[in-house]
């Protein structure tokens, strides 16, 4: 029987850990181990978690005073469990019954002599679980191709990926502090070396609150963000973070990339000291595009007159 790694980082999390676990208990797929990597919590959470344990041998708890956020917690804990199947779960969403029947019953029927990274679909929902709209509700399942290397569309939550990635992110270790986010590295190990499957059911709901360490940001639709004031502050953000990050995944993978991606990522680290007319040349001679028409814009537009400025 396949060995199925759900893998929570918890920091602060009392008020909502509890319905986190209990919806993985109530899941119609039963065998499954949860390992939890505690990340210097102040409050109730390491408690709830050990009353969880006592009653639930399915559910693991490595302690650690360090606080290392929440991508080198994750990233930890891939380093350190083996299994054939791995899912990534925050401490504050609900999870469908059906969540893992769904994702596993996909990804058994793919290659997985390669890397594969199957991700399924989420609901905004505010604190209380109510169903809200949230500008990240019709954003899951819009990039794909190298389009990965500019964006991210799926967060880990609904992100289920096999051993060969794992195996591969774990002996390719990057300088985590290059690495913008564990998700978006997963995504893309696969995109590069396997394949990437999205299932377009919402599983999940993906509770936005005021203690979020990473939302779907503010409601209203793009074009209203479009204008807001900060705008061009997140847009430098991502492009120093997804330069900085495709670099380091240039260099950690450097010995086994496929010969059009190191060009790819060569000319993509020369444009830091070549001029706007080659970077607009570069940047549109790649597939890049982000979720939507309006932030691939925002974003070219960041790249080829602000690139060396934003890093």
């Amino acid at each position: 029987m396949n060995k199925i790694a759900i893998l929570m980082s918890t920091y602060n999390g009392e008020k909502y850990i509890s319905e986190q676990i209990e919806s993985l208990q109530k899941q119609t797929y039963k065998e499954w181990s949860l390992y939890i990597r505690d990340d210097g919590s102040g409050d109730d959470t390491i408690r709830i978690i050990e009353d969880f344990k006592k009653k639930d041998l399915r559910i693991n708890l490595i302690k650690d005073d360090k606080n290392l956020k929440p991508a080198k917690s994750f990233f930890t804990l891939m380093n350190k469990i083996e299994a054939d199947y791995y899912f990534f779960c925050d401490q504050d969403d609900y999870w469908l019954k059906n969540k893992l029947q769904i994702m596993l019953h996909k990804i058994s029927r793919l290659d997985n002599t390669i890397p594969q990274v199957v991700y399924c679909n989420l609901k905004c929902v505010d604190q209380n679980l109510k169903f809200r709209k949230y500008g990240f509700d019709d954003l899951i399942g819009k990039i794909s191709g190298d389009g990965r290397f500019i964006g991210n569309d799926m967060p880990g939550c609904v992100m289920l990926f096999n051993k060969k990635t794992r195996d591969l992110v774990k002996e390719y270790k990057p300088n985590y502090d290059n690495v913008t986010m564990h998700d978006w590295w997963v995504a893309l190990v696969a995109h590069v070396f396997g394949q990437i499957h999205f299932i377009d059911e919402r599983l999940i709901y993906y509770r936005q609150h005021v203690d979020n360490t990473l939302g779907a940001g503010k409601s209203g639709n793009v074009i209203m963000k479009l204008f807001q004031k900060d705008l061009l502050d997140k847009q430098r953000r991502l492009v120093r973070e997804s330069f900085k990050q495709d670099m380091e995944f240039r260099q950690a993978f450097k010995p086994i990339l496929p010969q059009e991606k190191k060009i790819m990522l060569d000319n993509m680290m020369r444009c830091y000291d070549k001029s706007i007319i080659y970077r607009l040349k570069f940047i549109n001679s790649y597939d890049f595009k982000q979720m939507s028409a309006i932030r691939t814009f925002a974003y070219k537009w960041t790249f080829v007159f602000m690139l060396k400025s934003s890093l």
